[in-house]
């Protein structure tokens, strides 16, 4: 067995203040510890400030905070900026309204390699089923098999065989990548120049991620049973986007590999960032 290093754990986030404290919570219980946050701010206009600076002493390298103007759906672009301030080879992406299980950074660092990146997928679980910030420091998310299905039963939760955690049968055929749950390595991500920025609004831009990290040589293992989050229920956006789809078209019939607008043509100041801790 491999030993585990660090991690960067890129949040992206959009107004979630809300659930920020939870989300920090059930990171701060992690039972691989040896990572940063880097919380990849789409714009908003909270203030996160006060409630990073309150959680960052309870993560061994810190919090960042990363944060673009709001000119509409960014992310592609802001987590281009994230990876770009990140300090460690291993990437874990995840978004503020999922909550992972308690071995999920373990997890992923633990199967992610060169050539080798990891996804999972997500149970839904009702936002009144979250225990608070202070109740998951003491007892963890608490989301056992029988509490899932006793939520499942009064219909606040749902596909709740993918919350559980198993030592064996924890890997799907179906390793599509779920753009709130994967990891990478820092090398492959580079060698595809990150996320494509020209994919703005909703939609297409973790398939564009996925096609030309493939054909750059990188295979996709679905964990469903190993790398474990919590979603809360909210209403879901519109994926129509005629435009993103046309770009992901694009890339998929002219073999594109490296982002013709990423990594590479990020410009100082063009972003903020902030640090907390470490």
């Amino acid at each position: 067995m491999k030993p585990l290093g660090a991690a960067s754990v890129i949040v992206g986030s959009y107004n979630d203040l809300d659930i920020l404290p939870s989300t920090l919570a059930a990171l701060a219980v992690q039972s691989h510890r040896d990572f940063e946050i880097v919380i990849a701010d789409d714009g908003s206009a909270q203030d996160y400030a006060p409630v990073l600076r309150d959680w960052a002493g309870k993560f061994v390298h810190g919090i960042r905070h990363v944060w673009h103007e709001d000119r509409g759906f960014r992310r592609a672009r802001i987590l281009n900026r994230a990876i770009h301030v990140s300090r460690f080879d291993t990437l874990i992406f995840m978004d503020t309204d999922c909550l992972p299980h308690e071995r999920f950074v373990e997890n992923h660092v633990r199967f992610v390699g060169p050539g080798v990146g990891v996804t999972g997928r997500r149970t839904h679980v009702s936002r009144d089923a979250i225990p608070s910030p202070s109740q998951i420091l003491e007892r963890g998310l608490g989301f056992s098999p029988a509490r899932l299905l006793w939520l499942r039963l009064r219909g606040r939760a749902r596909v709740i065989e993918h919350g559980i955690v198993t030592p064996f049968l924890y890997e799907a055929a179906y390793n599509a990548l779920l753009g709130a749950n994967h990891s990478v390595l820092r090398t492959d991500v580079a060698t595809v120049n990150g996320y494509n920025e020209q994919y703005v609004g909703y939609g297409w831009e973790d398939c564009d991620f996925e096609l030309r990290l493939q054909r750059a040589g990188v295979r996709f293992r679905n964990l469903r049973n190993k790398v474990v989050q919590y979603h809360l229920i909210h209403s879901q956006r519109s994926e129509e986007n005629n435009r993103n789809l046309k770009l992901f078209e694009h890339a998929k019939n002219h073999g594109v590999v490296r982002s013709p607008l990423g990594l590479s043509e990020i410009q100082s100041g063009d972003f903020r960032t902030a640090n907390f801790g470490d």
